[in-house]
């Protein structure tokens, strides 16, 4: 026999077997997949025994019955091959009537080997085709448009991706199985073999690894969505108890949203202002009062001034919701997030100068996150009512906010949403 020969089919059935043992330890296919790839793999390997005891059977003619065993082994397993690789893909309707026929197929081998019709064997182990040849012809011709169909339908499952690694595969394992049927002499059926078992099996697990990792995100995304959505409602409940209906809790959203959008824009702070920060911010500001849940109601809806002592109760809601935040996040596994609904709870009413609360932080002491939400709370607060007070204009909000610019606010921030108003509203 050839060497080339002996070593390459010696690797490729070593290879299949290796392949069992790496099926059972993949964690993305399921179990049936893994099964099925793992009868595929043992049914390579055994083809491929067969077609190289055949060849060793050719120099070495030890028994025509063993030969005659051999190639019927050969015959009726080799077309079967892409069944079981169909059901490892969850490619299963179509394999009943499959095997229905390729079952057929082999049972007639068996019949007829008796017979010398499909192929025959001397009694000097001279193998030879038979009148009924085609018969093997036409199973493998099945069995290969089946494989074309297999490769089909895992495309379009995947949403077509990366269509042309199956169209180059198949190319691969027709060039190397189809030459072996018009010839004989041609041996490279067991590398087209194993070229359809690795080549599929590697794209389904890598598509499928794809498919579970776009479901994780998408999983992740939805419940991100349903979070939010409980937050938002939550954090408007508790708005709604001082009378502001909770529309605050919606257009300071939206005001943390354009100002924290047009720093970016604006190359501001462009150390931390970043398309996360952005999303971590929005997602945050709705639960900047989250802490009035600790204030009575009789201060939150007194229509008249404070007393100090009223307003030294109200100061608390945000140390308040701070902790809140901590209590009610900390299974959260998005520690960014938990850190920035912190800051803008916690410190939104801390001011530039000092001069704020609840510890009196000054400057870039005080989070970015908390200076956005503090420009975007007041303005709201200005141009809406309340029952202590009537809404001011916008032109007289926005005059507020920007002779405060460096005492109460950001320096840097309050001119850039003051501008950025006007162009909305003048």
């Amino acid at each position: 026999m050839n060497y080339i020969y002996c070593v390459l089919i010696l690797t490729s059935i070593l290879s299949m077997i290796t392949m069992t043992i790496i099926v059972k330890t993949n964690t993305t296919l399921d179990r049936t997949s893994r099964t099925w790839f793992r009868i595929t793999f043992l049914g390579i390997a055994l083809a491929m025994f067969a077609e190289f005891s055949r060849a060793f059977l050719d120099v070495h003619p030890l028994s025509p019955t063993l030969y005659k065993i051999i190639t019927l082994l050969e015959f009726s397993i080799t077309p079967m091959l892409p069944i079981p690789l169909s059901l490892a893909c969850g490619v299963r309707k179509a394999a009943i009537p499959t095997t229905a026929i390729l079952g057929t197929h082999a049972l007639l081998e068996i019949i007829l080997v008796n017979f010398n019709l499909v192929f025959s064997v001397s009694e000097n182990s001279i193998y030879k085709r038979g009148p009924f040849y085609i018969i093997y012809i036409i199973s493998y011709v099945l069995s290969l448009l089946y494989l074309i169909m297999v490769f089909y339908f895992v495309s379009r499952r995947f949403k077509n991706r990366h269509s042309i690694i199956l169209i180059f595969s198949l190319i691969i394992i027709f060039a190397g199985i189809i030459p072996s049927l018009i010839d004989r002499n041609i041996k490279t059926a067991f590398l087209g073999m194993t070229f359809m078992g690795i080549i599929l099996y590697n794209y389904y697990s890598e598509l499928t690894k794809q498919d579970l990792s776009d479901e994780i995100a998408a999983q992740n995304e939805r419940i991100k969505n349903m979070q939010t959505s409980t937050i938002i409602g939550i954090a408007t409940l508790i708005e709604s108890r001082d009378s502001n209906t909770g529309t605050h809790v919606k257009n300071t959203s939206n005001y943390v949203s354009m100002l924290a959008r047009a720093a970016q824009k604006a190359g501001i702070y462009p150390e931390t202002i970043n398309d996360n920060f952005i999303k971590l911010v929005e997602s945050a500001a709705p639960l900047h009062d989250i802490g009035k849940i600790a204030v009575p109601d009789r201060i939150l809806n007194k229509p008249g001034k404070l007393t100090e002592e009223e307003f030294e109760q109200i100061k608390i809601h945000a140390s308040e919701g701070g902790k809140l935040i901590l209590q009610v996040l900390e299974d959260t596994s998005d520690q960014e997030y938990i850190k920035v609904a912190y800051e803008v709870a916690t410190y939104h009413h801390e001011k530039w100068n000092g001069k704020g609360y609840p510890e009196g932080l000054s400057g870039e002491e005080i989070p970015i996150s908390a200076r956005i939400m503090a420009i975007a709370d007041v303005y709201d607060a200005l141009t809406m009512e309340r029952v202590y007070k009537k809404a001011f204009p916008v032109e007289t909000a926005l005059s507020i906010i920007s002779e405060d610019a460096g005492k109460h606010f950001d320096p840097l921030l309050a001119p850039l949403f003051v501008n950025l108003m006007k162009s909305i509203w003048v």
